[in-house]
Parts: structure tokens; C-alpha cells; sequence
């Protein structure tokens, strides 16, 4: 055997051990027990998912029977950019990239890129990426095997899989690099928006164009041509060496440290919060928090900016103008920058949780000076809705009265995870963290409790009394948890400690 052949055969040897030490490593997690329920609600989810494609697909399915202008193959591919992107949007929620988790065993005495690759081929063979063929699979069988046959029917399905294979490279490469910086988001924006460009550029821009652009790949699958195929092959090799290359330099990077030596950087004092004592000291740690650590300030930043953009598409359009929708977005503009942070609440104080273990209650000033924080940040959608009031979208008192609801009951709710929170969420090391799958399923249910209750609340109140009625008890409710946050905030410190050494545990254990 060549010396070529051996190390071909030891690296492909190393990617099957790498592969299988990661299932196991699920399995033996500290938190697998804690996460089954989340699984059996993700599972749940899925089906809810699958059900929803497959109703889809018999709407397109029917829609292409019908349809004289586009066959049924142009028309699953002029479908498929926007699919694509939608399977990237879905990606950002449960998909890690490769360097994510690659760290641990880059000290390793193994081949120079064996871990990237495995994990790599790992993402390329994810059941994830068969998810869209429950939608082109039973729409192909009703409505593109009976007009063109199997074989067209493989073929299309076959390119479909191909794109979801290349999509997922493309969100790896992309989200990596916004991870070490914030302007790399351009990139898919950009994409995207060229993507999109027949809608909007050209004399003949608009939809028909768009249609007309991307059915020329079904016209070509149609008839049997083999570019379609060719070129699905050529950009997913393209980008699975470049995502190789990537996610290869991130994790070194990140491995073996910046290049340069970093510069001191001043020290921002904030003096006026020392005459408050404890409570202040806790209030400069928040915001120097914030300031100095990679992922809660992206967070927070992140959060500022879905404001915003939600504010500006409710100013400048009418297609929320309902008052069903009225209300589920200005409750969700409200609970956005709290929510962001406060759900995994003493998860990035994990970092240095034995220290506040130190002095009686100093958790407890920790949790009051995070309400104050948190509270004072309503302040932000507040402004930004303002418009909404001067544009007659939104009265001032139901805004003011959901500002207080989130100050007092759903900030109630988010503060419940604090008992329940064990694990240790990195403050700068975005790339080989855990990304979404550090939670747990109380965080899971907290969080639907914020985002959906409300809205249901809101609603039924409005089906028996007038909005002025409704904004009324509202306020009252918000009113009467925020008048009693000491005493909540007090019951929540003291289910904490009765919890110390459980949580000690897996905070310790997770770092």
C-alpha cells in the first residue's frame, strides 16, 4: 500500500472516529436528560412541519396542473430561489457550523484537516437537507411523473437535493464569518437582493420576470439536459472548499489567538451609578457587560436593529394595519431586547457564578439591577413607535399600557428561567460555542409563553370590552407585578438557592 493510500485511508479512519465520538457526546452530555422534553417538542415541531410542506405541495401541485404559461418543472424551479432562502433563514435556528464544534479537537495529534473535514462531510450528509424533498417529492409525483415521466422526476429531485446540500455550505461559510464580524451579514443580504433583482430591475421587472428568469433551468430539466445538474455539481464543490477553507482558518484563529496583541482599552467608569452602592455596582457590571463581551453585545445590537426594522416596515406599509396584527407586533417589538438576554438570565453570569456565591444576596442584587436595566431599555420601542402615534397606527395608551405589561408580567416570566438556568453560554467565543443548543425546554416554554400568550390575552379581552377597556387592564396587570418586583424577585432568589449546587454543578461543568 502507497504512503498516499495509507494517509488517505488514516484520515477517512480519523473522520468515522471523529463522527462517532460526536454522537456519543450528545448522548453523555451533562444536559441530554434535561433537553429529552425539548426533543420531544422539536419532534412535535417537525411534524407540524412536514404536514405543512406536504399541504403545500398539493396546493403547488394543484396550481401546476392548472397553470398554461409554466410547466410543472419551471415551476418548482422558479420556487426553489425563494425556497433556498428560506431554508437559509431556518438554518440560522438550528444548524451549527462546523468549526462550532471542531476546537475541542484541534490540539489533537491528527491529520491538519481532518476534524473541519469531518464534521464538514457531517453537515453534507445531515438528514436535515432531505427536508425539502417532503415538498418536491409528492409534488413531483402529482404533477411532473405523469407529464414527463420518472426519469424527469429524479432528475428534479435530484437538483433539489443538490441545492439544499449547497445551501447548507453557503449558510456555514456566511455564518461564520458574520461571526467574527457583523458587516459579513452584507454578503447574503446582497446575495439575496441580486437574487431577487429580477422583481425589480429591467424594463420588464416584476413577477413574470422572475418567473421567466429561473424557469430556464426547468425548461433545461425538461428536456434532459445535463447544464442544470453540472452546474448544481460545480458550485457545491465550489463551496464546500471554500467553507473548508473557512471554517479551517476560524477555528485556528480562535484556537491559537489573534495575531497582533491587543491594545488596552479605557476603562468606562460610569461614577454616577457608585452613589447607589450594591445596586449600582450590579447596574455597571450590565452595561460593561454589554460593552466588552462579543455575544451579548451582538445580541443586544441584533435585537436593537430587528426593532428598528420592525418599526420602519409598520411606518411604512399597510400590511399590518389589522388589529390583530397591531397588537401582535407592538407586544413583540416590546419583548424583543428583554427577551433576547433576560431567557437565558444568569447564563453568561455563569462564567463567573462562584464569585457572586461569595456575599449573602448578591444574586439577588444581580437579578434587581438586571430588572432596572432591562426595564429602562423599553424606552427604546417606546421612542420608536412614536411615529405609529403621530401616523394615527397606534394610540399612545395602548403603547404605554404594553410597556408597562412587559415591565411587569413578562418580565415575571423571563426572570422564572433564572432558577432553572445550569449552563455556561461563552461571552466571546461565538464560533466554537454551542449556538442555539445551550437552552433547555424550560427556556423553550418561557419563551412561547412571551411571544403567543399576550396575543391571546389581548384578543379575548377585545372580544368583551372596548380597546380603552382592554389598554386599562393591561396597564393594571403590568402595574401590579411591577409594584411587587422585590417580592417576586425575592422568590426567585430564594428557589436559586435551593437549587445552588445543582446549578454550581452545571455551570462548572459547561465552561
Amino acid at each position: 500500500m502507497t504512503h498516499t493510500m495509507q494517509t488517505r485511508l488514516t484520515i477517512w479512519q480519523t473522520i468515522r472516529l471523529l463522527l462517532s465520538h460526536r454522537r456519543l457526546a450528545d448522548r453523555r452530555a451533562f444536559d441530554y436528560e434535561s433537553n429529552r422534553f425539548a426533543k420531544v417538542m422539536v419532534g412535535i415541531a417537525s411534524l407540524f412541519i412536514v404536514g405543512y410542506l406536504i399541504m403545500l405541495a398539493v396546493l403547488f401541485a394543484l396550481i401546476a396542473n392548472d397553470m398554461r404559461s409554466m410547466t410543472s418543472v419551471e415551476l418548482m424551479c422558479a420556487l426553489l430561489p425563494a425556497v433556498m432562502c428560506i431554508d437559509f433563514l431556518m438554518r440560522l435556528a438550528v444548524q451549527q457550523t462546523p468549526s462550532q464544534i471542531a476546537r475541542p479537537y484541534m490540539l489533537l495529534p491528527l491529520p491538519r484537516h481532518a476534524c473541519v473535514d469531518a464534521f464538514i462531510f457531517s453537515s453534507l450528509t445531515s438528514w436535515g437537507n432531505l427536508t425539502w424533498l417532503i415538498l418536491v417529492i409528492p409534488y413531483s409525483i402529482m404533477s411532473v411523473a405523469f407529464s414527463y415521466g420518472m426519469l424527469t422526476m429524479v432528475y428534479l429531485v435530484i437538483v433539489t437535493l443538490l441545492a439544499a446540500v449547497a445551501n447548507s455550505q453557503w449558510y456555514s461559510l456566511t455564518r461564520t464569518l458574520a461571526n467574527r464580524s457583523f458587516l459579513w451579514w452584507l454578503l447574503p443580504v446582497g446575495f439575496y437582493a441580486l437574487e431577487a433583482s429580477p422583481l425589480y430591475l429591467g424594463h420588464d421587472a416584476g413577477l413574470q420576470q422572475y418567473l421567466r428568469v429561473y424557469s430556464l433551468p426547468g425548461d433545461a430539466i425538461g428536456g434532459h439536459s445535463m447544464w442544470p445538474l453540472l452546474a448544481m455539481m460545480a458550485l457545491t464543490a465550489i463551496l464546500v472548499l471554500a467553507n473548508r477553507h473557512v471554517q479551517y482558518a476560524a477555528v485556528c484563529m480562535e484556537t491559537m489567538g489573534a495575531s497582533k496583541p491587543k491594545s488596552l482599552k479605557h476603562v468606562i467608569r460610569f461614577s454616577f451609578l457608585e452613589r447607589y452602592g450594591e445596586l449600582g455596582t450590579f447596574l455597571q457590571l450590565e452595561i460593561k457587560q454589554l460593552m466588552r463581551n462579543r455575544n451579548p453585545r451582538k445580541a443586544i445590537i441584533m435585537s436593537i436593529v430587528f426593532t428598528i426594522i420592525l418599526s420602519m416596515l409598520i411606518i411604512t406599509t399597510d400590511i399590518y394595519d389589522s388589529d390583530v396584527m397591531t397588537n401582535f407586533w407592538a407586544l413583540y417589538i416590546f419583548i424583543l431586547p428583554g427577551a433576547t438576554i433576560l431567557v437565558k438570565v444568569m447564563g453568561y453570569e455563569g462564567n463567573y457564578v462562584d464569585l457572586l456565591f461569595v456575599r449573602r444576596e448578591n444574586i439577588l442584587a444581580l437579578l434587581h439591577a438586571k430588572y432596572i436595566f432591562y426595564s429602562a431599555m423599553l424606552l427604546l420601542p417606546f421612542v420608536l413607535m412614536q411615529p405609529m402615534v403621530i401616523a394615527g397606527k397606534m394610540p399612545l395608551m395602548m403603547l404605554a399600557s404594553y410597556a408597562v405589561y412587559t415591565m411587569g408580567f413578562q418580565y415575571f416570566v423571563i426572570f422564572q428561567s433564572a432558577v432553572y438556568t445550569h449552563q455556561t453560554i461563552p461571552m466571546n467565543e461565538k464560533i466554537t460555542s454551542k449556538g442555539g443548543l445551550d437552552g433547555n425546554y424550560v427556556q423553550m416554554i418561557i419563551t412561547g409563553v412571551v411571544f403567543i400568550i399576550p396575543n391571546i390575552i389581548v384578543t379575548t379581552l377585545q372580544t368583551m370590552f372596548s380597546p380603552e377597556t382592554t389598554y386599562g387592564i393591561m396597564l393594571a396587570i403590568g402595574l401590579a407585578f411591577v409594584l411587587t418586583n422585590r417580592l417576586w424577585l425575592r422568590n426567585i432568589y430564594n428557589r436559586m438557592m435551593k437549587r445552588k449546587y445543582d446549578n454550581l454543578e452545571g455551570f462548572t461543568s459547561t465552561r
